[in-house]
């Protein structure tokens, strides 16, 4: 097990890495919550797989309850979350009760949301079991909902008070989850760690082998260079954090035009990225290699997939309600070499445009 704190000014907490944790969850959560009681909330899916052994380490230590929302991104929404709510009412969570949010980044997401709002405030603690929770969205603590309008647009920061990473629960995933989740691995090692590009572009058959000591390593590489940031700028009110949404730009658009059903938010965000580099080489931001770097390791682990049945108009349509945009100008991070992005602001459009209709 590894373990390191992400320090905050106000809300430090552990993060723990390793295989074998989820039987001792129970006794880490007891640690650092004082009340008696904890609601899992899961999706059968995810509940079937591991949910007896996390209840079974919790029900030694806290009255235990579980909340079963429906699995995907498209039920991620304030439906859904009326029903967490109802869960945790029924449950009798009181403020000194814990939310466990035991999934992927929808589940996270959402019970984090669930745990910032109800009663103004409980605390959570993030059990993630796929590759991207792993190693984005448990950590940093942003929370929330879809709407219409765009992915992620009502939410909360809500710090969660302990991360518990589990690498054997990797052994469960198949391989479109594993390969979402890998593009979120990747887009850190783009953005600001060479080391870390340079060992996935080498360490392929291991990766997709699951080798145990191969997924630890990029597991906890990982989850460090995401806290590293997010321990310099919490709220993203420095721009420092503003990094860590290289691809989701245009990512989150095609995602949104997809209905959130068509793709998963990792194959948004490759697409994302592999647009990104492009509009960088155009705009001579970067040179031919670092724009051929990223396109290689996209396709060496088979990332790049034609998008169907989408419009480039309708696309950059979905641009211009972005989280991203400030005054009327879509932000962009672009690369200028591995390990090192920029800001920029004010793309031509003539040049977003060309580089989606690559990707179609």
């Amino acid at each position: 097990m590894t373990k390191f704190t992400l320090e905050l000014k106000n809300n430090s907490y552990d993060i723990l890495t390793g295989p074998g944790l989820l039987e001792k969850a129970g006794g880490l959560i007891k640690k650092i919550v004082s009340g008696g009681s904890v609601m899992i909330v899961s999706n059968k899916k995810v509940y079937s797989f591991h949910g007896a052994a996390l209840k079974k380490s919790l029900e030694g230590q806290f009255k235990t309850s579980v909340c079963l929302i429906p699995d995907g991104e498209k039920f991620k929404n304030l439906d859904t979350m009326k029903k967490i709510y109802s869960c945790a009412a029924s449950a009798g969570l009181d403020r000194g009760s814990c939310i466990a949010a035991f999934g992927g980044g929808v589940i996270g997401d959402m019970a984090g949301f669930a745990a910032a709002t109800y009663m103004r405030g409980i605390p959570v603690v993030q059990i993630p079991t796929t590759l991207l929770a792993m190693t984005d969205s448990s950590v940093g603590g942003k929370t929330g909902v879809d709407i219409a309008a765009g992915k992620n647009m009502v939410g909360a920061f809500h710090q969660p008070k302990l991360v518990i990473i589990d690498t054997s629960m990797l052994k469960t995933l198949d391989k479109r989850e594993f390969t979402n989740g890998l593009a979120e691995v990747i887009k850190h090692g783009i953005i600001m760690d060479r080391e870390l590009f340079d060992f996935i572009s080498s360490a392929r058959e291991k990766i997709l082998s699951l080798d145990p000591e191969t997924m630890q390593y990029l597991v906890s590489k990982s989850v460090r260079d995401k806290a590293e940031i997010v321990s310099k700028d919490e709220k993203e009110t420095l721009g420092l954090r503003a990094i860590l949404n290289y691809g989701h730009t245009i990512g989150h658009a095609i995602e949104a035009e997809g209905g959130y059903r068509d793709y998963k938010h990792g194959e948004c965000v490759i697409m994302g990225m592999a647009a990104a580099a492009r509009i960088a080489y155009e705009m001579g931001i970067c040179g031919v290699n670092t724009l051929n770097e990223q396109i290689k390791v996209f396709n060496d682990f088979n990332l790049i997939k034609p998008l169907k049945n989408l419009r480039t108009g309708n696309i950059i349509k979905r641009l211009s309600s972005d989280k991203k945009v400030k005054n009327g100008k879509i932000i962009f991070i672009l690369t200028k070499e591995i390990g090192h992005v920029k800001l920029v602001e004010n793309v031509p459009f003539s040049i977003i445009r060309k580089a989606i209709n690559g990707l179609l």
